[in-house]
């Protein structure tokens, strides 16, 4: 597993730029680049203007101003080679920008090699807020690590319009005071403390592509009691294959330990989910029907035995994979697992038996609805049992563990289930 770690960096290696953002101020960076506007109908030129709204979250004096005609394309962009060739690494590849925007739209950035426009990457983000604040988005490079560019391209507003669209964007920044969270498998959770919530998931083949959005769990009465979740709204005009993708999982080989990927959704119709990873030059889709309309919560399991040994560092959701969408579809989604978790697995002992704490450092605790004891086996990553009780009431003494993940399978009766550990 690669391990992404960020550190603070205060001069970022570019040929001529030597600054932590484009802040457009004018003794700052960015105002005497040449920005070059294009795909934008008559290609009004980006204007650097008071900033609309300096009582935010964005107090600097100046900020970039982009048009977006209604005859553009809906990729209009502006670009600049003004920043010299760079190369991405970890210390530079998390991007932020702040927006204001008065629709939900994509904004794309994207890098190239100017010699060669084809040799490029691009990330897609959309905003959420249209109120006239500033919003800053998160754009994560990770995966073009070791790739060198020198143009810079901004699409602020991605998405087929019927009239002009103003954008303001500012403080284009490169690991700025920030980490990427330490991530190695862990079930994303989409809670404020776990991962997933502040990732960066990109929304794309759904139309207008609404964001994905962190709600609050519809049902927590059920076989799901974690308080937040992702909601996922297919479009009626989407593709089939409306899905939503990110990068933040970072670079990982798929073994026999955690090539069981288990996730949890909320469906108001039967259809595909598709869960996706894609790395350099290869991918692998699986599909699965969910099987409840009611409102319940159900988990589905998808067996990525066949890659073992690929690495990959991309992971896509396609939540409603259905080709006779008549209306907008919402999917909340949740507790994406990696695991060897077998045949014995059952979504009553999942809800029924809760593991705490996690992370946890000398016991760990377990609570049973039935209040049955429990037989618990530890494994380490590779597959090697390293502590077994064959009666727990309701807590083990883990404190003989090193430091590091494990699976804990418990048996229950005729129930069995495995969760994550992580032990401090």
């Amino acid at each position: 597993m690669k391990k992404i770690t960020l550190i603070l960096i205060t001069v970022i290696s570019f040929s001529g730029f030597s600054q932590d953002s484009v802040d457009f101020e004018a003794a700052g960076i960015g105002t005497d680049w040449n920005w070059v506007v294009d795909q934008n109908g008559s290609n009004p030129p980006l204007e650097f203007v008071a900033n609309p709204n300096s009582t935010g979250a964005n107090p600097t004096a100046t900020a970039a101003k982009f048009i977006a005609t209604a005859n553009g394309e809906s990729y209009a962009l502006t670009y600049t080679d003004d920043m010299g060739p760079f190369t991405f690494s970890d210390s530079n590849s998390l991007v932020k920008i702040m927006v204001i925007k008065t629709v939900a739209s994509v904004v794309a950035l994207k890098f190239e090699d100017s010699a060669n426009p084809a040799f490029s990457t691009i990330v897609e983000v959309a905003n959420s807020v249209t109120n006239g604040d500033w919003e800053e988005l998160t754009f994560n490079f990770g995966t073009s690590i070791g790739n060198t560019y020198d143009r810079m391209v901004i699409i602020p507003d991605f998405i087929e319009r019927a009239d002009d669209k103003t954008i303001f964007f500012d403080q284009i920044s490169f690991n700025l005071n920030d980490t990427l969270e330490d991530y190695n498998l862990e079930d994303i959770d989409f809670e404020s403390t776990g991962f997933g919530a502040n990732w960066v998931w990109t929304t794309d083949n759904n139309f207008s592509d609404p964001v994905l959005e962190i709600v609050a769990n519809p049902n927590m009465g059920g076989a799901n009691s974690s308080t937040s979740v992702a909601k996922f709204t297919s479009t009626t005009a989407g593709d089939p294959w409306a899905l939503t993708f990110t990068d933040n999982i970072g670079s990982f080989t798929f073994t026999a330990a955690n090539s069981m990927v288990t996730i949890m959704v909320r469906k108001s119709k039967v259809s595909d989910v598709g869960l996706k990873f894609e790395g350099p030059g290869i991918y692998k889709e699986i599909k699965i029907p969910n099987t409840l309309t009611n409102g319940d919560w159900e988990l589905l399991t998808f067996d990525f035995s066949s890659e073992i040994g690929s690495t990959f560092d991309r992971l896509v959701v396609i939540p409603d994979f259905d080709d006779s969408r008549f209306q907008d579809h919402i999917t909340y989604f949740d507790q994406i697992s990696f695991g060897n978790q077998t045949a014995g697995l059952d979504d009553f002992t999942l809800s029924s038996v809760k593991m705490y704490p996690n992370p946890a450092n000398d016991f760990v605790s377990f609570y049973s609805v039935s209040n049955a004891v429990l037989e618990v086996a530890i494994y380490d990553m590779l597959g090697k049992q390293v502590l077994r009780s064959d009666r727990v009431q309701s807590q083990l003494n883990i404190s003989s563990l090193h430091p590091g993940m494990y699976f804990v399978n418990m048996t229950q009766g005729t129930h069995v289930t495995s969760k994550k550990l992580v032990v401090n």
